[in-house]
């Protein structure tokens, strides 16, 4: 069967602004958690990992979380804004550390969308990396610094792979859904073409070519 792949995933990223405000007690907050065991609880990993505290990521009650949810989600909001959509739910929200030889194989999430914050992220450390929907043979990554944020599909394929770096790599994952799109939109793209329309009619009565964009 021959298929195409018609239209682009959308992947945002875009920096944290409070990242430097909230880092170092997030950290604190986090280091303090007791998730050495948590391969014990959930067997979705077989990967290898510092540590994570994925089986809770439902639990709203943990520390660090009462700490980051508010100003994190309000970031959340402005990407899915940024591609068109509104009424967000945010369903999970987890961290993960990794070591030097830890890392976190191919994998997608349940939900609308996902992402990384890269919490505390090492030069040598490695980004996510993802699949071409259209070639699942290659890969690509995109380039991060610490305080960043990759928005990105859950249903795209993704990965951490093997971390080189000597220093703790720290992330905080989320899963969110939406229903709803920005209706202005809709009222924009309908403005524009209105307005291709009017010039491409102008340029035709006096036989000009057609404004294509």
């Amino acid at each position: 069967m021959i298929s195409q792949y018609l239209y682009p995933n959308s992947i945002l990223k875009v920096k944290f602004e409070d990242h430097k405000k909230y880092k170092k007690e997030l950290l604190q907050l986090i280091n303090k958690t007791d998730d050495e065991d948590w391969k014990n609880r959930n067997e979705y990993y077989n990967d290898k990992l510092k540590k994570t505290d994925w089986p809770k990521a439902d639990d709203w009650s943990r520390p660090w979380i009462k700490l980051i949810v508010d100003p994190l989600y309000l970031k959340l909001q402005e990407c899915a804004q940024k591609l068109g959509y509104k009424n967000i739910k945010l369903h999970k929200m987890w961290y993960q550390q990794y070591s030097k030889g830890d890392l976190h194989n191919w994998h997608i999430h349940d939900g609308s969308y996902t992402g990384t914050y890269y919490l505390e992220f090492d030069k040598k450390a490695p980004s996510t990396q993802f699949l071409f929907p259209s070639n699942l043979n290659k890969g690509f990554t995109i380039n991060v610094k610490e305080g960043d944020i990759l928005f990105f599909p859950c249903s795209l394929i993704h990965r951490s792979p093997t971390s080189k770096s000597n220093k703790i790599k720290s992330i905080i994952s989320w899963n969110i859904d939406f229903n709803l799109i920005q209706t202005q939109y809709l009222r924009n793209l309908d403005t524009v073409k209105t307005i291709r329309k009017e010039k491409n009619d102008r340029r035709k009565r006096y036989k000009c070519p057609d404004v294509q964009s």
